[in-house]
């Protein structure tokens, strides 16, 4: 590429910018120790302080991310127990291989007990580590101005504070610093003839793929330097991917024949298992992912369907955008200059498209981050090159200004603002353990069976229990939730242990968040009835868009003490006023977050 540098070139270069890069990275992630421990880490610390839980659960000190396992023998105590709602499909399976990021959490523990500094101290240190090693993969391939102001983007990408802040999400960042590593010893191997190097590069894909998914993701830049970038006849390229096509097969095997993957639910599919069925998914998520990673569109807001087309529109426009710009850059590139581009995009399009195996979020924009902040970084340095005075150059000179505002600019206010966002998870779900503890009497709990008719969010629905349990709080019977719903519902008690909950509009089951646990391929129809220790659940009506009423029958009538009946209401957890048999009249509950 033709590097031919701007003013601020004399900080635009290796080995400066690597200093300068760390630098920025360490004063955004420590911003994440102003946060404390979100929902889904509360799984983990509850398994590592050896709390009892109310069912048997799949997830153990060393295999933290296997969270359910497929097996329904396993699943049906889970169900009795309202450890999971009772519409999970029976067979569903969340598992992740990560032994590896598990068995840092349990050193985790072992140092800091239940204070979450130390662990967000250690995951700032992997993401230097991340930057570091980025920088020395950037530094090689793109060596100047182009090269140095990716890695820049790249360690202020106000993205990566999901990666840094959320401890669950750590293991990203560890499993791209070993992948990523992992690229740069094969091309010492490759480019310098250092044979040690082939060996350890496919040691450090291995331990990068033991710590999560991610490492695969990074894994495509490595074939697509051999088919696309590489120099020499293509039976000597082919004949280099070996190593690294041995740890992938290997791992395939291991994390099939041991039981990992997922199945039955819309947050996490499996492509080669269901291509059928991910694609409609892939379509959508693969543009609005494109928008966060090149115009920093909030792509978390999608998983409320009402802001799923425009953030698809932002999607496409910045497709096309940084498209033309960088169709105009490459016009102006030599021949061995596209040579390098061409294999980092296929790269680059490849991770965005392993990343729609769930639903978008910056959680998983790690990886698809690197492409994008080399794609922004060639068309912004092209645009100051080129600075012709015709409305073209006019064109691309803003185009580049609003990416630099995108990205630069505002990345301060993004880790500042996403990381006020946890907080707020984190306030609001003190707040909701604090309802809790207003309205039960901790000395019968255990011989009650709580029941929460209506869930605003799958904050509440699920991770209310879980954070009551990992802090060692005495637990009921059963904790079941009835629905995760923000309308309003109407309630109809129907007999004495019956109440039925009906939806005045739309249907149940058809957020993402009511389909992490099933699947949409596996709807309710009317007719259909599930069973759980203690309550028989039927839907009464439904259609294509799924269930608009159900009835809920208890084992013993609604006034028993055994029975603790609750709702949300008025942003708050209340107890339910249970209407007199003898007015079958409806009541309404309404679940505004």
């Amino acid at each position: 590429m033709d590097n031919s540098q701007p003013p601020t070139s004399r900080w635009l270069v290796f080995p400066r910018v690597l200093w300068i890069s760390l630098a920025a990275g360490l004063a955004f992630s420590l911003l994440a120790l102003m946060s404390g421990f979100m929902p889904d880490d509360y799984v983990y610390v509850g398994v590592l302080e050896g709390h009892a839980p109310p069912a048997p659960l799949s997830t153990t000190t060393f295999d933290l991310y296997r969270l359910i396992s497929g097996d329904p023998a396993q699943m049906q105590p889970l169900l009795d127990k309202g450890v999971m709602p009772w519409w999970t499909l029976p067979d569903l399976r969340i598992a992740f291989f990560r032994p590896l990021s598990s068995a840092l959490m349990v050193v985790d523990h072992a140092l800091f007990g239940t204070n979450p500094v130390g662990y967000h101290v250690h995951t700032i240190l992997w993401y230097l580590g991340l930057v570091a090693v980025v920088g020395v993969l950037l530094w090689r391939i793109l060596p100047g101005a182009v090269g140095a102001m990716a890695l820049l983007l790249f360690a202020i990408d106000d993205a990566h504070i999901a990666s840094v802040a959320w401890l669950t999400n750590r293991s990203t960042v560890v499993a791209m610093f070993f992948a990523v590593l992992a690229v740069v010893l094969h091309l010492q191997w490759r480019q310098r003839g250092r044979a040690w190097a082939m060996p350890l590069s496919a040691l450090a894909l291995a331990v990068g793929l033991s710590a999560a998914e991610t490492a695969l993701l990074v894994s495509f830049y490595l074939i697509s330097y051999e088919l696309l970038g590489a120099e020499g006849p293509l039976p000597e390229r082919l004949k280099a991917l070996v190593p690294t096509l041995l740890v992938l097969l290997v791992y395939g095997v291991v994390r099939s024949r041991l039981g990992y993957g997922s199945t039955g639910s819309d947050m996490h599919i499996d492509p080669l298992a269901q291509p059928l069925f991910w694609l409609p998914f892939a379509l959508l998520w693969v543009p609005i992912t494109l928008g966060g990673v090149l115009l920093n569109a909030p792509v978390d807001m999608s998983i409320d369907a009402q802001f799923e087309m425009p953030l698809l529109i932002a999607g496409i426009v910045g497709m096309v955008v940084v498209g033309l710009m960088l169709r105009a850059a490459w016009r102006g590139m030599s021949e061995q200059e596209r040579r390098q581009l061409r294999w980092l995009l296929a790269a680059f399009a490849v991770s965005v498209v392993g990343t729609a195996t769930t639903a978008p979020s910056i959680r998983v924009n790690l990886v698809p981050s690197l492409g994008g902040a080399i794609i922004i970084a060639v068309v912004v340095h092209h645009a100051w090159r080129r600075r012709e005075r015709n409305w073209g150059g006019r064109a691309l000179v803003a185009g580049a200004g609003l990416l630099v505002f995108l990205h630069v600019i505002i990345a301060p206010y993004g880790w500042w603002s996403t990381l006020q966002m946890f907080r707020g998870f984190q306030a609001s779900n003190a707040r909701i353990q604090k309802h809790f503890e207003e309205v039960v009497d901790t000395k019968t709990l255990p011989q009650q069976r709580l029941v929460l008719l209506n869930a605003p969010h799958v904050m509440m629905g699920v991770y209310a229990s879980v954070e009551w349990w990992a802090n060692g709080k005495p637990l009921p019977a059963a904790w079941w939730v009835l629905t995760f719903d923000h309308l309003e519902q109407r309630v109809t008690r129907t007999g004495p242990a019956t109440l039925v909950l009906e939806r005045k509009s739309g249907r149940f089951f058809s957020t993402i968040s009511e389909r992490i646990h099933r699947s949409s391929s596996h709807q309710f129809s009317a007719g259909d009835e599930v069973k759980v220790n203690g309550m028989h659940v039927k839907v009464l009506e439904a259609d294509a868009g799924g269930p608009s009423k159900l009835s809920f029958t208890f084992d013993v009538p609604l006034e028993d003490p055994s029975l603790l009946l609750l709702q949300w209401r008025d942003r708050k957890v209340r107890r339910f006023e249970i209407p007199p048999l003898a007015n079958p009249s409806p009541a309404n509950v309404e679940a505004v977050p």
